[in-house]
């Protein structure tokens, strides 16, 4: 198997770095997230064809996402990206409500249809529709006329969440797609963690090669020269089994179950790892509220426990070879 990004796809990572990095410097990611600033780049995102990404291939899909997460990008892309995988035919801009009220299987819904509440709906300020899931692996697309959005508090404030409730309006999905495409959503998040890995890991190598102690850069000592090397493992390891991932949900259908689960897994564990090393790596000042390493941290944990932690995707991968 060969990893290489084709030429296309490098054109298309490139792109996206450059346009995030013009549109989202951290200073605006801050005044977003931190300050209440409006984010209107949507109509942008949309020229640029974005949210469409889902038609043209799972790994043209992932470099984008991990350009998304080295951007801390506070845009509602990604939620679409998973309502858009669920319902291909969605019209305007979509998100996913999952969570029920005291649950803890995200894949597993005790709601009768598409009336009740859900918890942690992200990006529902703006939405269009609903991709709202109830018992017995029903889906249903729900607009947002029939939905009640109330702000909630969120761990990473870059990526706001709702608590929304649904009046039992909405038309019930159909089709043998629903298990490929959630195992596509857990690669998307799986693909932005390593974007953030990889966006902490250079941040902390530069950091190690500009602070001195006793006159020697910190990176010349082996215990932060060792945490950088293992930061950098970690990442490109990640990196690694997600691109396997994206590549099988398209090619192969028979190691995608295995792909995904590993992917969400595994570079859900890195990112937190190699920013809970960036700390360390960067002493007192990565604590500090000025510092911008636990905006990282924070969509690093976010995105673990998003769409299955990784515990419960290995215990996915357990069950099936039992």
């Amino acid at each position: 198997m060969n990893f290489e990004l084709t030429e296309d796809q490098r054109e298309i990572k490139r792109t996206a770095r450059d346009w995030l990095a013009a549109r989202y410097p951290i200073a605006r990611v801050r005044e977003i997230a931190l300050d209440g600033a409006a984010d209107d780049t949507w109509d942008e995102v949309v020229e640029l064809g974005w949210p469409e990404i889902t038609d043209f291939g799972m790994v043209e899909l992932a470099v984008v996402a991990e350009e998304l997460g080295a951007s801390l990008a506070p845009t509602p892309l990604a939620s679409h990206w998973a309502a858009r995988l669920l319902h291909p035919e969605l019209e305007g801009r979509g998100t996913v409500a999952m969570w029920d009220e005291g649950g803890t299987d995200p894949a597993a819904s005790t709601m009768d249809g598409p009336a009740g509440t859900k918890i942690a709906v992200p990006a529902a300020e703006g939405a269009d529709v609903f991709i709202v899931t109830a018992s017995g692996g029903r889906h249903f697309a729900v607009p947002s006329s029939a939905a009640t959005v109330e702000p909630a508090r969120a761990l990473d404030p870059t990526r706001p969440l709702s608590t929304v409730t649904f009046d039992g309006a909405g038309e019930e999905l159909s089709g043998d797609h629903f298990g490929r495409a959630w195992h596509a959503i857990a690669v998307a998040a799986a693909a932005e963690s390593v974007g953030v890995a990889a966006r902490v890991t250079a941040m902390s190598v530069q950091y190690a090669k500009e602070r001195k102690q006793f006159d020697r850069p910190i990176g010349s000592y082996q215990a932060v020269s060792h945490a950088c090397a293992q930061m950098f493992l970690e990442t490109e390891g990640a990196r690694n089994v997600v691109l396997w991932a994206a590549w099988a949900l398209d090619h192969d259908p028979d190691a995608a179950f295995m792909a995904a689960n590993s992917a969400k897994a595994y570079a859900s564990d890195a990112a937190v790892n190699v920013c809970r090393s960036a700390l360390q790596v960067h002493g007192g000042i990565g604590f500090t509220w000025e510092h911008d390493l636990h905006l990282f941290l924070k969509r690093a944990e976010a995105n673990a426990r998003a769409f299955g932690d990784s515990t419960w995707h290995r215990e996915q991968v357990a069950a099936a070879h039992l």
